[in-house]
């Protein structure tokens, strides 16, 4: 053994992010490796969909209770989600997610939980991935931006890192199959 740990095979996949009961915000997620992926296209992505996902955790009495809770008292569209799919073509992964997901902070959870390449991991808002809750998490950060915002108004421009990292949705070719 040389000491370094082995790195884990990354994962594509579905996710949320969804508050419990009790407050709680819990990535919910369902992956697998690229070996088991289905072909789509030029890519590699999670068979099940998150309906399919949603159902199939709502009625599994092994799952865990909070779990069980959220998923029986909301439905998969409502909470912040996302996606991540491989492109053959590009060698890439790809994370597709809510905006209310897009802080460094939450990326970097989601790179972990599905031991995506950081190096090889391109990161896009969706449009069709707007939810209509927020987790308590969440809302306290999007309350500090607006106040942050508010008093730049006041004291003049500041430099924000949260709006530095967020790379822009490339236009896609002709021809190109959109995974």
């Amino acid at each position: 053994m040389t000491g370094t740990a082995q790195r884990e095979t990354p994962n594509v996949g579905i996710f949320w992010l969804a508050q419990t009961t009790d407050g709680e915000a819990r990535l919910l997620a369902s992956g697998c490796p690229l070996d088991q992926a289905e072909l789509y296209g030029d890519c590699l992505t999670y068979g099940p969909g998150r309906y399919e996902t949603w159902a199939e955790w709502r009625g599994d009495r092994t799952v865990d209770p909070a779990l069980r809770a959220i998923v029986r008292s909301y439905e998969y569209e409502d909470w912040p989600r996302g996606r991540i799919f491989f492109d053959r073509a590009r060698d890439l992964f790809v994370l597709y997610a809510d905006r209310k997901l897009m802080t460094p902070e939450m990326i970097a959870h989601i790179e972990t939980r599905f031991h995506l390449p950081a190096e090889r991991t391109e990161i896009h808002s969706g449009i069709h991935y707007q939810s209509t809750e927020t987790p308590n998490v969440l809302a306290t950060r999007a309350t500090r931006r607006r106040r942050s915002v508010e008093s730049e108004r006041l004291s003049g421009p500041t430099i924000s890192n949260e709006l530095v990292w967020h790379r822009q949705n490339p236009v896609l070719g002709e021809g190109r199959v959109h995974c």
